[in-house]
């Protein structure tokens, strides 16, 4: 088990290293000067010629690969081109705001998901099942955007019962004294409670944007995975024998949990990917709104350390869905056994005897 976990990390790592360098390429191929875009389309040769020199854009394409390889592996993700503040910090400060609702959207997608799924596979061509599959279609039709302009007409404009969606803090609330940079995380430090519990009521409707959102696909997997399991000879032994319907449901979901903690990796990573989107229509200061602002401008340190992150993000969670998958599956235990057997017998074929 320690040796699989080594060679996936190892495997990672190379992949982490394609990343970087598909980072660099495809941002360093985009049309367009950074130097034009950050002083304006009026600036003279001497000026573009010198934010050149600070850029280091002057200087021969493997020379400026190797140099940005260098500072990522450092941790160095260079500065923004029109604030200038840290890519590095500002991904460190704005990434708790992101996950203070993003990790609860995906824990109600979970339940939601799991929930109606399940219940819609045992009620399979019912009236239930009918419901769920025209809740899914509704949902999965729905862009992200247009869900979070829903709710907010809804909660907010009809019903008078959710803030406005204008970020953490209203104009009457007093930011925290800075320490982290974080909204939340200051709060939690100073002890100003009346603040955190109202960024988290804040929280409420982004979460419930990402909620169900996530839990119209994850709901359809949990369905379709379930009925072919419960639709299996060794399910329907399991019934015969006389097991209750919990013992029976247990068999049924242990078939399945490997698909579905797949699943819950790549919603993971695609939640990365829309946060831009809600924290845009609630005015949230996370890393997707700050990234997406980065993108419109063409700021490319932004674009770059983006694409890193959620990379990055994305290779640790395969690297620990693969160990938690060897670990509860045997059968991927024995296969990879096996393999290493197989190996080990091709290249000394006198140990099969």
């Amino acid at each position: 088990m320690i040796r699989y976990i080594i060679s996936r990390l190892l495997v990672a790592a190379l992949l982490l290293c394609g990343l970087i360098t598909l980072s660099f390429g495809l941002v360093s191929l985009l049309p367009g000067d950074p130097a034009v875009a950050l002083l304006g389309e009026y600036a003279t040769p001497a000026d573009v010629a010198r934010i050149h020199a600070e850029l280091g854009l002057d200087l021969p394409f493997w020379e400026r690969y190797l140099g940005y390889m260098s500072r990522t592996l450092s941790g160095d993700l260079g500065h923004s081109l029109f604030t200038g503040s840290s890519v590095s910090s500002e991904i460190l400060t704005r990434l708790p705001n992101t996950l203070i609702y993003m990790v609860p959207g995906l824990a109600l997608a979970l339940i939601i998901g799991m929930a109606s799924g399940t219940f819609a596979a045992y009620r399979y061509r019912r009236f239930a099942d009918k419901a769920f599959t025209f809740w899914i279609s509704i949902l999965m039709a729905m862009p992200e955007f247009v869900l979070a302009l829903v709710l907010l007409f809804v909660f907010y404009q009809q019903l008078r019962i959710a803030p406005a969606p204008i970020g953490m803090l209203s104009s009457a609330q007093i930011t925290p004294p800075r320490v982290t940079g974080s909204i939340p995380l200051d709060a939690i430090v100073a002890g100003q409670w009346g603040t955190f519990s109202s960024i988290l009521g804040r929280a409420v409707l982004p979460i419930v944007t990402m909620g169900l959102f996530f839990a119209a696909p994850f709901g359809k997997t949990v369905r379709s995975g379930l009925l072919q399991v419960l639709q299996s000879p060794q399910i329907e032994f399991a019934r015969a024998c006389g097991l209750r319907p919990t013992q029976v449901f247990r068999y049924a979901l242990s078939d399945i949990r490997g698909s579905l903690m797949t699943y819950l990796v790549l919603l993971f990573a695609a939640s990365l990917s829309g946060a831009a989107i809600v924290e845009s229509v609630f005015s949230w200061p996370g890393v997707g709104g700050w990234s997406l602002d980065g993108v419109l401008k063409g700021d490319v340190p932004v674009i770059q350390g983006f694409v890193l992150i959620m990379g990055t993000t994305s290779l640790l969670g395969y690297v620990v869905l693969d160990a938690l998958i060897t670990l509860l599956d045997p059968r991927t235990r024995s296969k990879a056994v096996a393999g290493r057997r197989q190996k080990r017998l091709r290249a000394n074929p006198a140990t099969i005897s």
